[in-house]
């Protein structure tokens, strides 16, 4: 073959090679191109399908909080409790019964907790915050302690003098709240009677 014919040949091939390498670079180009347009599609769907959830979580959060909510009974709903077991501290503590009167003490104590953190923040009639946690902690820590001291002591005079400066510091919390119409007193019945008060009974055995 002349030698003319040889390097026509030769640049024929090397043409051809440059053209496929080319081709291959393009087709390459293109399939990247393609697989990360479909990474990214993909990616903004599970990026939306997560949005989708969440919000779908929070929305079902707010409505399990929302009935929550109803379902807490109001703070005069709590404190008819606390009445309930503070009157029934009187009598336990009249009858001289102690372990009953130290149970209805413990139970008034709880209730009063309860209540506070039922609405642990007033408003007075002046529009000003009562924050009754505070109040009681004051209570607590004075009054309330002087009359479980009675109670451990077994002293009958000392329990009826610090049940009523107790009772004088709960009428304070409730002025604080701009209810001075809620005026406690000394209880002259026991709201429940199926408890027998006797630190002497005998039945049932």
């Amino acid at each position: 073959m002349p030698e003319n014919a040889l390097a026509e040949v030769s640049y024929t091939i090397g043409t051809v090679n440059r053209i496929t390498v080319l081709l291959l670079l393009c087709g390459g180009a293109a399939v990247g191109a393609a697989a990360v347009q479909y990474w990214h599609a993909a990616s903004s769907a599970t990026v939306a399908q997560v949005d989708s959830h969440a919000t779908d979580e929070i929305a079902s959060m707010r409505a399990e909080i929302l009935r929550l909510r109803e379902l807490v009974p109001s703070q005069s709903h709590a404190m008819a409790d606390v009445s309930y077991q503070f009157a029934n501290l009187w009598f336990a503590g009249q009858q001289k019964n102690w372990p009953l009167a130290t149970f209805y003490f413990n139970e008034t104590r709880s209730h009063i907790l309860w209540t506070i953190r039922i609405r642990p923040v007033r408003k007075d009639d002046a529009g000003k915050d009562v924050d009754l946690k505070a109040i009681f902690d004051g209570i607590d820590s004075s009054s309330f302690a002087a009359l479980k001291d009675a109670i451990a002591q077994k002293d009958s005079g000392k329990f009826a003098a610090t049940y009523k400066v107790a009772m004088e510091s709960c009428y304070a919390c409730h002025k604080a709240s701009s209810k001075p119409f809620l005026r406690p007193m000394i209880p002259q019945t026991p709201p429940q009677s199926i408890i027998n008060f006797s630190a002497d009974a005998q039945w049932p055995q």
